[in-house]
Parts: C-alpha cells; structure tokens; sequence
C-alpha cells in the first residue's frame, strides 16, 4: 500500500490545523481529518503495496454480521463513529431535564425564566417547563437524553418516552489507500441506529438501542484480502443514568451513566463479545440563572470504555496491511479509550405557547486509546500522528422540535485528527447526521384560560318585605345585647348591637309577632306590619330600663394540697362565653351581669375542674374556689418541639377555610402539647397558601381558625397568635396540584419561652 507525497503532506496539513485547533480553541472550520500519511512509493525507503496472497491463501470474510460497536459512549453515539468508534459507543445525550416533575417532577420546578410567547403555558416560571411539564426533549444518537453525542446530566420528564431514527453517512477518495500505480481508493459507509428510552423515576432513566452498517471501498489494489462491502449488524447498546438537578431549581446537574454493549459476530448475529463503559456527566444551565432565561448550556461527560471489538476477527489471518486495515475500519473495531465530549447548546421556545423549539448545538468529542499499541496495525513508513492516542473531532448542527414532540435532527461532523494506526482506526474527514425523534410524556398540558363571565342576573322580585327597629330604655338610651325572637317564625334570634338597633329577616307580607328579652330577663311582646317590599320602622321601649344588676366573682384555683395554681378560666354564661386569666397566686376577679353562669379552670399539668356559680346584683363579691388536679401525662406522638418551633407529623389541613375534620385529631394533641408544656409562652400559627382568588384574606381566616380550635381545647389565648403568609413564600410553583398542595401550609414557629427566648 503507497500514498503519494502530495496526499502525504495534505495529512500532515490536516494534523497541524488539528494541534493549532487545540492549542488556542479556534473553530475547526477550516481542517478535515485524514489518516495518519502512509508512506510514499517515491519516499526512500518506502514500500510497494502488499504482494497478492499465495495461491490458495483464503481471503477474509467479507460481511460481517456486526459491527463492534456495543460500546456505550457517555450516552449516545456522536453523530459519527469518529471512524474509531467500535459501534455502539453511546454518547451522553444533552437536553434540558423536572422537576418536575416530577415530579413536579414535578416536578416541581422552580426556576424563574419566562418563554416570550403570549400564551399561558409562556408564564412558566420554569424556563425548561412547558404546561406545567418538561419540554420535550430526545436521545442522543445512541444513547439516553441529549444532544447528538453529549449526554446530558438530565432524565427527563418521569414517566416519558422518547424514540429516536438516526443515520449518518460518508464518502471520501483516497481515504485509506493512494497509491502512485493503482490509483485512490474510494471509501463510503452508511450507518442506520434505532433508540428508545425510559425514565422511570425522577432521576433515573434506562435506554436501549440497536445498530447496523455497510461500509464499502472500492480501489484497485492487486491482491486485496478484504471484501468490498462489509456489514456490522444487530450490536445492542443498553444502559441506565442516573442524574439529580439543583440550585435555582435546576441550573446544575450530576449524574453518571453505565453502559453495556453487546458486539455481534463477523459469521452470526449472536453475541461474541461486551463492552463496558461508564461516564461522569456535567450540565450547567444557564436558563435559571439570568432574569430573562438566556438559552444556554454547557455539559461535559468525561468516562472510559472497555473496548473488547478487536477480539471479534483473527487479525493474522489477514496479511495485507492495507486490506487489515479497511476491515478494521469497517467492521467499527476500536480499542478501550477514555472518552470526553464537550456540547453548548442554544435552546429556544417559539410560538404562543412555546410549541415549537429550536436548538443549535456544537459538540467536541475526544477519544484518547488506552490500550497497549498494535503493532499489527502499523503503516511501514507512516507519519506519526501529534497525539499518537488521540481521535478528534467536531459536530456542528441544530435540533428543530417541529410540533409536539417531533424533533428533526441535522448535524455534520468534521474530523480534526486521527491517531497512530497502532492505536486506533482513522478519523472520517467528515460526516452527515440526519435524524428524525419523538418524545412522548404522559402527563397532561395543564393550559389556563379565562372564564367567560356573562352579564349579572337581574336581582329576584321583592315580595316580603323587613322590620328595622330599635330598643331603648325610658330614656331613650339604646339597650345593647337585647335578645328578638320570632315566635312561630323561626327558631334563629338576633341581637340589638351596641346603638340598639336591629333589622330582622325578610318575612312574608302580615303581621309578625316578636319577643324582645333583655340581659336582665325583662322581656317583652310586640308586633308590627310587614309590608311588601319596604322596610317597617319599630322602636321598643322598656320604661323600667334595660340595665341588668351586676356582681362582682371572686375565683381562687388551688391544687389538691391547696397551693395556689394559676389557671385560665372560661366563663360560660349571659352571652359570655371568654376565657380569663387569673393572677400568679392563682386569683381572678371578674365584675359579671347578674345571672347564671358555667366556668372551667385550666391550667397546664391539671385536669379540666368545672364550676356552676350565680352572680347576684350587688357590691358583695361572690366567691368560687376550684380545686384542681393534677392530671397524668398524655402522650404526644405527633407533636414534637425543634429549635425555634413546632413539629406535626400530620399536615393541617381545611375545607374552604374551615379546619377539616380530619385534621381535628392533630389540633387536640396539639392542644394538650402546649398545655403540658408552659415553657412555650407564644407560639404564632403562620398560615401560607397557594396564589387563587386572594391568598392573603384566605390565610389570615385559616389562622384565625386554627387559633379559635385551640383556645375551644382549653389553650390560653395570650399564647397562640394568628397571622396570614399568603402566598408571598412559596416552596413550590403553583402551576401544578402537587405544588399548589405543598405551598398550602401551617407552620408553627415559638415566638416566646420562658427565660425570655424570642
């Protein structure tokens, strides 16, 4: 096998473009790959293409039934085998990841990035979530989620699926043998892949793919041992990543991945031979963050590969060099080899509501052989290579997703060196990828629109009409708290408020009959005309006055050995019905309107002691002594007390803004918490919620509740204060039911304790 000096000096410009490439990161627009220079007929020293073999010599097998490609190279292939590829190298792919998913995952996202469409599903706060889901993304040539050959740190939506069809393709004149005599070779090779992956959990993701080629070279080199058309059939690749995405919700990634390849025979298309691999994966996103979600990424895989590809062929049986070496090259045979990929990538969402998306991507590979050097393979008089382990290039193309999860890929990749013989097959000079995916998620698109609010509906027919009236003493002062009753009408009463005044329900057009009882038990029966349609004016008056006689309770609480016991003290009775606290000494004293009256001593460590005591008109206080016991410890399980607040093992949860039933159990063992633990002088019921209808008024009505519960339990009220959050700290997005779920909470925070700890 010979080379001109011309095709020898164009290989050593193609290598020196390729170091000067390295040495300063230019772009490698300008540089083909070429094997390294074979030698020269012309050259001293130089050799004549191989001899043809002895008559009878058998020549290799021509079709070999798979390519050695079972390797996995960081998550799916590059858009080409760099000529050195053992097929199956899967490339790490590169698309961005969720929360959300998943979850939420979900999510749950939390990035801030807007998309510019107008739609709602563009109010994403997650800049890689649309609809409340990921965006859709696919695999890598042959591996799991990403680019064309860089596999992202990502996973995907849980739960999502994506297909993908690639195939790449080169032709190139004298790209193994140029001889001065025979002429140039012409070396063309097609390849075909099919890849689907699953993501089964938030962070984990397992893929699959299956790959043929062809390769063929043509030249007239007398006594050629290789056939011209090979075939690599049915090589499997197979692996599992695993990937976690963090900091403002998502801008860096980890991960890892490891692969299996499974290499076909050169005679069948059962397995011969595996490969193993494993990358470390790199993704920083640049999306979340920048205010308005910049589209740019970066990721880096860095891993090996147990290349076991050069074990499928008896090598020896081959004696032409030339012939040794376009089987090697066509059959995908490579060496074990560390292998890094670099990717940026530019992801763009367009349309009203981001349906449409397109991603230029620009990728380095770099495989560097690790394996001891075959001599075997050595070109007698070839230039050696600036890095003689090193297999370079570049891939340059762009991702449109067309509609829905439809994706058209279009790359080319430009080979910038290629290493020693002895230590890995030729870089292709260049090379065009097209590929068609489908990514499908099972999760709805979660897309809000505006209701249609339609004109009011005109107000109903008045046909009864009301009573507003007034109570007053002989006077004409107006007597408060005055009890309306309806005898015959309703069982519901009113009260007169502090003017006296009253407006009564709507009654049918008559008479109406009603009972007015004062604090002091004086009542009286009146009746009025209610007219269709207008308000009646009454005034009822009590010449004697409304003001009821009142008394003053003197209340003392001891323990069973008569020590004194401060306690908190619901008065139950005449409209009352309040909790009063007593003095350190265990006394309260309360001036009350006559009357009869229920009260209940608390205190923490006791039990419940109820009292039934009158109040008589007078200057004479009336006294009433509880003895309290102390009671026997109730357990907590669910409630636990941590630094500055307050643990529940069961959330809280309501019905409008009602405490729900459910949560009632956690409320009383809270109850009985604080109570045995006085040590918590103030604890605050934080109430935060979700951003529907007007989450401040809805948070401060559920603390209230929540607040109103515990003092119901015997809580005092000067230890537990109320106050609404809103939605002003979400820990979650609210574009999905899982994250609107989380930022519905109550959070119990110790604001005093004894000892002066706020």
């Amino acid at each position: 096998m010979t080379r001109t000096r011309r095709a020898d000096r164009r290989a050593r410009n193609h290598r020196a473009g390729a170091a000067l490439f390295i040495g300063v990161c230019a772009a490698p627009a300008g540089a083909l790959a070429a094997p390294p220079a074979l030698p020269d007929d012309n050259r001293s020293g130089g050799i004549e293409a191989d001899e043809p073999p002895a008559e009878g010599e058998p020549a290799a097998e021509g079709e070999a039934g798979g390519e050695a490609s079972g390797s996995i190279e960081a998550g799916g292939e590059a858009s080409v085998d760099a000529g050195a590829d053992v097929g199956g190298a899967v490339v790490a792919p590169f698309a961005v990841l969720d929360v959300g998913d998943e979850e939420g995952d979900d999510a749950g996202a939390k990035g801030k990035g807007k998309g510019k469409g107008k739609g709602d599903a563009a109010k994403d706060k997650d800049p890689a979530s649309i609809g409340g889901r990921r965006e859709p993304a696919v695999n890598t040539v042959r591996g799991g989620l990403g680019l064309f050959g860089t596999s992202l740190a990502d996973v995907g939506g849980q739960h999502s699926v994506r297909f993908g069809l690639h195939t790449d393709f080169f032709r190139r004149s004298g790209f193994i043998y140029d001889s001065s005599r025979f002429g140039q070779d012409t070396n063309s090779r097609f390849r075909g892949t099919v890849n689907i992956g699953y993501s089964p959990a938030k962070w984990g993701e397992v893929f699959l793919s299956i790959s043929s080629q062809a390769n063929r070279n043509l030249r007239e080199q007398p006594g050629r041992q290789d056939a011209v058309t090979n075939f690599a059939l049915g090589d499997i690749d197979l692996g599992f990543k695993g990937a976690h995405r963090f900091y403002r919700g998502g801008a860096i990634g980890l991960g890892g991945q490891l692969a299996l390849g499974l290499l076909s025979g050169t005679t069948k298309l059962t397995t011969e031979r595996v490969n193993f691999g494993f990358d470390f994966l790199f993704t920083l996103d640049v999306r979340y963050l920048t205010a308005k979600a910049f589209p740019f990424r970066f990721t880096t895989n860095i891993g090996w590969l147990l290349d076991n590809s050069l074990k499928i062929l008896d090598w020896s049986r081959i004696s032409d060099s030339t012939s040794r070496e376009v089987t090697r090259f066509a059959l995908g045979v490579n060496h074990s080899r560390v292998r890094m990929r670099y990717g940026v990538d530019f992801p763009m969402r367009f349309g009203k509501d981001r349906q449409f998306g397109i991603d230029p991507i620009a990728e380095l590979s770099w495989d560097v052989s690790t394996h001891g050097e075959q001599t075997l393979f050595g070109q007698p008089g070839a230039d050696p290579a600036p890095l003689p382990r090193s297999s370079l290039w570049s891939t340059l193309g762009v991702r449109a997703n067309v509609v829905s999860g439809l994706h058209l890929d279009l790359a080319l990749d430009i080979g910038m060196m290629s290493p020693n013989f002895e230590f890995a097959p030729p870089v292709p000079p260049w090379q065009l990828l097209l590929g068609l995916g489908y990514a499908f998620d099972p999760r709805p698109v979660i897309k809000e629109v505006p209701a249609e609010v339609g004109p009011p509906p005109p107000p109903p027919a008045v046909t009864d009409g009301r009573i507003v009236g007034q109570v007053v003493d002989g006077q004409g002062a107006p007597l408060a708290g005055a009890i309306i009753s309806f005898p015959g009408l309703t069982t519901t009463s009113i009260l007169t408020d502090e003017s006296g005044s009253f407006t009564t329900f709507r009654f049918p057009e008559g008479e109406v009959t009603m009972i007015v009882t004062l604090a002091n038990g004086q009542t009286q029966e009146v009746a009025a005309a209610v007219a269709s349609g207008q308000e009646t004016s009454l005034t009822v008056t009590f010449e004697e006055g409304g003001a009821a006689g009142s008394g003053i309770l003197d209340g003392s609480f001891v323990d069973e050995q008569g020590a004194p016991v401060q306690a908190s003290f619901q008065v139950i009775g005449q409209g009352i019905d309040e909790p009063f606290g007593s003095t350190a000494d265990g006394v309260v004293r309360i001036e009350l309107p006559a009357g009869d009256y229920r009260g209940i001593a608390r205190a923490a460590g006791y039990e419940d002691a109820a009292v039934n005591f009158t109040i008589t008109p007078g200057d004479e206080m009336i006294a009433v002594r509880a003895t309290l016991k102390r009671g026997t410890p109730v357990e907590t399980p669910n409630v636990s007390a941590s630094g500055k607040g307050i643990r529940l093992k069961k959330s809280i949860s309501f019905k409008g803004d009602e405490v729900s039933e459910k949560s009632q159990a956690i409320l009383d063992e809270l109850a009985i918490f604080l109570k045995g633990h006085p040590e918590f002088q103030e604890v605050e019921i934080g109430v935060h919620t979700d951003d529907r209808g007007n989450p401040g008024q809805r948070s401060t009505q559920r603390a209230e509740n929540v607040r109103s519960y515990l003092l119901g339990q015997g809580v005092s009220p000067d230890r537990v204060v109320a106050k609404g959050y809103g939605d002003r700290n979400p820990i979650a997005v609210n574009l999905t039911a899982s994250g609107r779920a989380k930022n519905n909470r109550v959070v119990l925070k110790v604001t005093k304790q004894s000892g002066g700890g706020e």
